[in-house]
């Protein structure tokens, strides 16, 4: 369901290796995901499976990596995908070579329902345990920043999870963030990562307080497992 906040192409993946094709283990990427869905297609051509997918245009759905992953499935022989659009721009999404995977035949099924179902998400339970609605808005924002801000971001959101059992933790300070991102050639200066610093805090994304040492520290304002989620969804991308 792509109006679920939390959707992800592994989830999408994992369905159909581990319910449809009752695959037991893991996969590296989900490139070999795809890799063995096509040989175990390709060995069982009476094998039919069919893939719905309801918004397929959905903003966790919507990433290039994920569309181009979403191609490759529906190219293949016995995998047939039936999806819905949301926007009405979303072929926009797909370029000539992605439209020639899809091959879509289209249908024009405009219910005129109200959005009851679709919304109902924002407000249930499942999404205010998980965080969903949190990862999705994170998701959504940090896409529209640079490769480099992402750097920085991930570079703050990997430390605060490695610290996040020690009860002493107060943040990262400004001093050693700068140098972390100096040495992994995001920033070349403290005036760059100040900057960025402004546009996460005005998204909301990080928190900035001064300690009793005078020294400024730096915390991701989202909570742990939302965090987890997200690096999962950033390696998947």
């Amino acid at each position: 369901n792509g109006f679920f906040p939390s959707i992800t192409l592994k989830a999408i993946l994992n369905s159909l290796t581990c319910e449809v094709l009752e695959h037991e283990g893991s996969f590296r990427t989900p490139s070999d995901q795809i890799q063995f869905i096509a040989q175990t297609l390709k060995g069982n051509p009476g094998l039919r499976v069919f893939l719905l997918i309801h918004n397929i245009d959905g903003q966790m759905l919507r990433g290039e990596k994920t569309q181009s992953a979403l191609g490759q499935l529906a190219s293949l022989p016995n995998l047939h995908l039936v999806a819905s659009i949301d926007h009405i721009n979303a072929p926009l999404v797909w370029d000539q070579f992605k439209q020639s995977q899809f091959n879509w035949l289209w249908w024009e099924c405009v219910t005129f329902q109200h959005y009851a179902e679709e919304t109902s998400y924002e407000n249930s339970l499942l999404v205010q345990q998980t965080g969903a609605l949190a990862l999705s808005s994170l998701t959504h924002v940090l896409r529209s920043l640079t490769p480099n801000a992402r750097g920085i971001f991930r570079l703050l959101v990997k430390f605060q999870l490695e610290n996040k059992d020690n009860p002493s933790y107060t943040g990262l300070s400004f001093q050693d963030f700068y140098q972390r991102c100096r040495e992994a050639f995001l920033v070349n200066s403290d005036l760059t990562l100040r900057t960025q610093l402004t546009e996460f805090r005005d998204h909301k994304l990080i928190r900035t307080r001064k300690g009793a040492d005078g020294v400024e520290y730096l915390n991701v304002a989202v909570d742990a497992n939302t965090l987890v989620d997200f690096l999962e969804n950033e390696k998947d991308e």
